[in-house]
């Protein structure tokens, strides 16, 4: 018994385990830290590579020749998506004419929808399933 006091004793006072004791209690903190500022940041970077693209294709409409139909404005925002490295489809772009928008009658408004997925959609629940976008431009002429 005198002998298992002893020893406690003596790993109380040593001091060479800190080290590895402190780095087993702080990294994982660290580790989620840093991982939800990256995904966070992915997040954002998406959100807001989506805004230029709805209003880039809005304007497009109201502005260029080139996106006279429908299927050239939603090939236009996909093509635009694609410049920045975010595969998208048809079915994420719904593109509607002479609409409504901000107060002003006459605007071509875009909308577009990418799933955003998450490996750390786990440990962070504040990540949502689905990024969406939407922008409008007054229609000129």
């Amino acid at each position: 018994m005198i002998a298992r006091m002893t020893t406690l004793k003596r790993l109380a006072r040593c001091g060479a385990g800190a080290a590895i004791l402190e780095f087993a209690l702080l990294a994982p903190v660290f580790l989620m830290m840093l991982f939800g500022i990256i995904e966070f940041s992915r997040l954002a970077w998406t959100r807001q590579t989506l805004d230029e693209v709805a209003f880039s294709t809005a304007r497009c409409m109201s502005v260029e020749t080139s996106c006279g139909t429908t299927d050239m404005q939603r090939s236009y925002a996909i093509s635009r998506a694609a410049d920045y490295g975010i595969a998208l489809s048809a079915a994420n772009v719904t593109i509607s004419g002479n609409a409504s928008c901000n107060g002003y009658g006459a605007s071509n408004t875009v909308t577009i929808s990418k799933s955003f997925a998450s490996p750390a959609k786990g440990l962070i629940p504040a990540l949502p399933d689905e990024v969406t976008s939407s922008a409008c431009f007054p229609v000129l002429g």
